[in-house]
C-alpha cells in the first residue's frame, strides 16, 4: 500500500472513530436528560442545553435559549417523574446531528399519576467538544390516567404504517 492510499485509509478511520464516539456522546447526552428527570432534577435539564437551543413540549409555546429553558422547567407542572427512552435512532457527522427517541413515562401532576407516551426528536450540537441539545421537540401520543384506555389515542397512521 501506497503512503496515498495509507492516509486515504487512516483519513476514513478517524473520521469513522469521531462519529462513533459522537454517537455514543450524543446517547449518553440523552440518558443524563433522563436520569436528571429520574433524579429529581430536572430543572437542571438546561444545562444540556446549547446556549441558543430551543424546546418545544406538545401544545406548549416555543421556547429559546438557555436561560428560558431553564424558565421552563423550573415552572414545569409535573411534580416527579420516572421516563424511559427507547430505541434511539442518531445520525451525525460529528460537528452536528439529529435523531429522536421514544418516551415511555410516569409523571405526577398535581395529586394524580399518568402513563405518558410520546416520541423526543432531536438536533444536537458539538461545541468546545462537549454535545448538547440544539433543538428538542416532545410529541406526546397519549397520557391518561393508570387504569384509562390508551388504545384510541394513538395516531392512527402509525398503527398501519407498514401495512399492505
Amino acid at each position: 500500500m501506497n503512503t496515498h492510499s495509507m492516509q486515504g485509509l487512516l483519513a476514513d478511520m478517524e473520521r469513522r472513530l469521531m462519529v462513533l464516539e459522537s454517537v455514543e456522546a450524543i446517547r449518553s447526552l440523552r440518558c443524563r436528560y433522563h436520569e436528571l428527570v429520574n433524579q429529581d432534577e430536572g430543572p437542571r435539564l438546561h444545562e444540556l442545553f446549547a446556549p441558543d437551543a430551543s424546546i418545544v413540549y406538545g401544545d406548549r409555546p416555543p421556547v429559546h435559549g438557555r436561560d428560558k429553558i431553564k424558565e421552563f422547567f423550573e415552572a414545569f407542572p409535573v411534580k416527579w417523574a420516572r421516563q424511559f427512552i427507547h430505541n434511539h435512532v442518531i445520525q451525525t457527522d460529528g460537528l452536528t446531528g439529529h435523531g429522536y427517541s421514544y418516551l415511555d413515562g410516569r409523571p405526577v401532576m398535581g395529586d394524580k399519576s399518568y402513563h405518558v407516551v410520546g416520541r423526543f426528536d432531536d438536533e444536537y450540537i458539538r461545541l468546545a467538544n462537549i454535545w448538547y441539545f440544539q433543538r428538542v421537540v416532545l410529541t406526546v401520543h397519549y397520557m391518561v390516567e393508570p387504569g384509562s384506555g390508551w388504545s384510541d389515542k394513538l395516531p392512527r397512521q402509525a398503527l398501519s404504517a407498514g401495512k399492505p
